[in-house]
């Protein structure tokens, strides 16, 4: 028996009901498995087909002798999984070969699209299976030069091929040509190496891998320890993931910095070149106010922030807050890596052990990457306030590894001045809330203005 996870990844996303839209974090966030389901499914054939339910934790010990017998038999259960011997099934065995350093000597004819040609560092042999949707991709060129239509995989696919039992990589000896012969009309060309035939390499175990293409953040043909987990556990979850473009529009421009009292000052500055009144007496003007937009018209000293496609400066993103990974939830029309759509989520990945919470000059940056992402037409009205300014005008998930464990933290760009809420209570005409000229006003009381008393102004 052979033992692969996910073959057809069966995770779903939270199903989205009519009143409510599921947030990114519930999308994204994976639950603890049920290892007993999961060491059930070990005597069935199909063995991909189980979904891993998600169960509730006991966060404290109840001294039952019910929740010291669930633990115990959880423990048992993972034992057993992590003690299954993972092997290959004759029919389903894929052969890929470790060449990091071919395209870094090779120039291919047409593969100037595929930006990360450079990063990829392992080709496969022949391919089969459904895993090839969103893993890998095909350097188009010439089929007389060598590498030329055959699968290349980055550094986090080829790990995750190995470590779900879908690929055997193999270390080569003999030279490019001899494993991997020309394209031929009907496809890539196969070589007469059996998987026995040791001397024309040797396979790699899960720890040569792991040495191999793990590495510190950027070296070429390497991917960090923390960038892989968030990769694998997104890829386990069933979405579809592929690494964003390590240059983004906009990153390189230079910014000026400024200080704390710059930036206040600013303000000040800023409100005095709009200001139309006198910078003296009351902000609000009095007088009777029949409507409230006047008077919050009146009170929008500073200059609000509005969120635009195009912003007037760019903030160049550090590491390890820039998008690393574009995210597509699974839907049931095919997906496509060439021209794949806008992706559903874009993460960033920063790890606990050598990062700390971003400043803002660090999420405006990482939020200027983004395009911008208007919220859902059909949230409008009152009862969806809430999920327009959560939703934001742009907004970015960054992946929280802290020793191995990941979750999700959401930043958007909020417009709160965008949502007038006075504007609900003033009349198309600016008059009273009855609709008729001199009836009530903002105020309590016929006649009344904002403040106390008949007739009075604030």
């Amino acid at each position: 028996m052979s033992f692969d996870d996910d073959d057809n990844p069966t995770a779903r996303a939270p199903s989205q009901g009519a009143d409510e839209a599921p947030t990114a974090e519930d999308a994204l966030d994976d639950g603890v498995p049920d290892y007993t389901l999961f060491s059930s499914t070990f005597n069935k054939k199909s063995v991909s087909g189980k979904i891993i339910r998600r169960g509730e934790k006991d966060f404290e010990s109840h001294g039952t002798q019910a929740q010291d017998n669930t633990l115990e038999a959880s423990r048992q259960a993972l034992e057993e999984v992590l003690s299954y011997t993972r092997i290959h099934r004759p029919e389903a065995w894929i052969r890929a070969w470790y060449f990091p350093d071919w395209w870094t000597t090779q120039r291919p004819d047409c593969g100037r699209d595929d930006a990360l040609l450079h990063e990829r560092v392992v080709v496969v042999e022949h391919e089969r299976g459904n895993w090839m949707r969103d893993i890998g991709r095909a350097v188009s060129g010439s089929k007389d030069q060598l590498g030329v239509g055959r699968l290349w995989l980055l550094p986090e696919e080829a790990l995750y091929m190995i470590e779900r039992g879908t690929m055997d990589i193999w270390w080569p000896d003999k030279p490019f040509g001899e494993l991997l012969p020309k394209c031929v009309d009907n496809g890539p060309a196969r070589n007469q190496f059996g998987p026995d035939d040791y001397d024309a390499g040797v396979p790699l175990s899960l720890e040569a891998a792991y040495s191999l293409m793990v590495g510190y953040e950027g070296e070429r043909g390497k991917t960090t320890l923390p960038k892989f987990q968030v990769y694998s556990h997104l890829k386990r979850a069933g979405f579809h993931v592929m690494r964003a473009p390590t240059v983004l529009p906009g990153q390189n421009e230079p910014s000026s910095s400024q200080s704390l009292w710059q930036w206040l000052f600013s303000f000040v500055s800023s409100a005095s070149r709009h200001q139309q009144e006198p910078p003296y007496g009351p902000i609000v003007s009095p007088g009777l106010y029949r409507a409230y937009r006047p008077v919050y018209h009146q009170l929008a000293i500073l200059k609000r922030h509005k969120p635009s496609a195009q912003p007037k400066e760019y903030h160049p993103v550090h590491e390890p807050f820039r998008i690393h990974f574009h995210v597509w939830k699974p839907a049931g029309t095919p997906f496509s890596k060439k021209s794949p759509p806008p992706p559903d989520f874009r993460i960033a990945v920063a790890d606990t052990a050598d990062s700390e919470l971003p400043t803002l000059e660090e999420i405006e940056a990482l939020l200027e990457s983004t395009p911008l992402d208007l919220p859902n037409p059909a949230w409008q009205g009152p009862g969806k306030l809430y999920q327009r300014l959560k939703h934001g005008h742009r907004n970015v998930l960054v992946a929280v590894v802290d020793r191995g464990l990941v979750n999700f933290m959401r930043f958007g760009e909020g417009a709160f001045g965008e949502e007038q809420l006075f504007e609900r209570f003033d009349t198309r005409g600016g008059g009273g809330r009855g609709g008729k000229k001199g009836g009530r006003g903002g105020g309590r009381g016929r006649g009344r203005g904002i403040g106390r008393g008949r007739g009075r102004g604030r």
